[in-house]
């Protein structure tokens, strides 16, 4: 009798959730269906009838191996270079995979349902993110818009960690416009464990803190805004314990896949030339980037978006202008995803339909091209 003053409400709301969290997740199943279909066809023309290969391939395979072998005793060097190596991925992702190889799942099986329930939990978390932010309406439309965003192509597509950082970010979004100022930090926390692209969520915290403070209010936002580079630098912490350099995390990313920061230079390279290529992309896709970032930005302030959600979203935007090996390519716009929720919001009536299905065509065509023709498309 105890429980009942606070569990009778809580079933009620669970249960008034349910047909609104079936929708969400009818959409999200119906996408992962049509990606495996297009799986089937990827690896029957490609990959000699393996179905396996499209979805492991790029960098999936570097979360497999860490879930399987954890992280290299040595770092391997190639002429006196860090080369490619497992310890460039957040542990996170890998640990959820290991976790159910652990009661009899093969790595690939554990991937895979890692990365489903991952997924669902992301799409269930923007719809409630959106309708705290504007309402009901707004959330489902959101979430559809989320589900068949054609960076999806490759989140869902391949076994890639953003199926689970997305829901720690947008977890953690909600919780922090709800003012739950630690847990939004302990999902930040766990979200910069699993991809360094989260760290934005803390520029986030900082604008929800200087909310407070213009209402003279204790910011205690900053509580969120400490936490959530935990995550990130307790990996980059533990990778300079292990192999004695207190920069490694860096100095890997620089010598063996070329990553710096140059402020955008590598990118407005690309873009003067439309048609070139090389590791980290087409300029034309750069081009097509720099539209859907201007798009995101007026929709996010036509539609009056909250300032720590469009702080967040400007945050992912910089990350991605000022280092050399990101770019606006669509798996990392993917990670603005509460642009998505301004767009719902400004479209739920009439005009988000069409958006949806243009999407739904992109969705595939990302996902084919990735896995098929990665040495044109390069780096997703």
């Amino acid at each position: 009798m105890g429980f009942a003053p606070w569990v009778e409400p809580l079933f009620r709301k669970i249960r008034s959730y349910l047909p609104e969290t079936a929708y969400v997740l009818s959409i999200y199943a119906a996408v992962r269906i049509v990606l495996l279909v297009s799986d089937l066809f990827a690896a029957h023309v490609s990959f000699g009838g393996n179905l396996v290969r499209p979805l492991t391939s790029w960098d999936a395979n570097w979360y497999l191996q860490v879930a399987q072998n954890f992280y290299p005793a040595h770092a391997p060097t190639v002429h006196g270079q860090l080369t490619y190596s497992a310890a460039g991925f957040e542990p996170l992702f890998p640990a959820l995979i290991r976790s159910l190889m652990e009661i009899g799942l093969t790595p690939v099986q554990s991937a895979i349902t890692v990365s489903v329930i991952g997924g669902a939990a992301a799409t269930v978390l923007v719809w409630r993110l959106a309708t705290a932010l504007f309402d009901e309406e707004v959330g489902k439309v959101a979430a559809t818009l989320f589900a068949v965003f054609p960076g999806m192509g490759v989140v869902w597509g391949l076994v890639y960690s953003e199926c689970v950082a997305l829901a720690l970010v947008a977890g953690s979004l909600l919780l922090l416009i709800r003012e739950r100022w630690v847990w939004a930090g302990v999902l930040g926390a766990l979200a910069t464990a699993t991809s360094p692209m989260a760290l934005p969520l803390a520029l986030a915290a900082l604008a929800s803190a200087g909310q407070s403070l213009a209402r003279k209010q204790a910011p205690k936002a900053l509580i969120t805004a400490a936490l959530v580079p935990v995550g990130f630098l307790g990996y980059a912490g533990f990778l300079a314990v292990r192999y004695h350099d207190l920069l490694f995390w860096w100095r890997l990313q620089h010598q063996a896949w070329g990553a710096t920061i140059d402020f955008g230079r590598g990118l407005m390279r690309q873009l003067a030339a439309p048609l070139s290529g090389g590791y980290v992309g087409k300029g034309w896709m750069e081009w097509a980037g720099v539209v859907l970032v201007a798009a995101a930005i007026a929709v996010l302030i036509r539609a009056r978006t909250a300032l720590p959600i469009v702080t967040y979203c400007i945050g992912i935007f910089a990350l991605a202008f000022v280092s050399n090996q990101l770019g606006f390519k669509p798996r990392f716009l993917a990670w603005a995803f509460p642009a998505l929720i301004s767009t719902a919001a400004l479209t739920r009536r009439r005009g988000w339909q069409p958006i949806a299905m243009f999407f739904v065509g992109l969705l595939v065509l990302v996902f084919l091209a990735y896995t098929m023709n990665g040495n044109y498309m390069v780096q997703p």
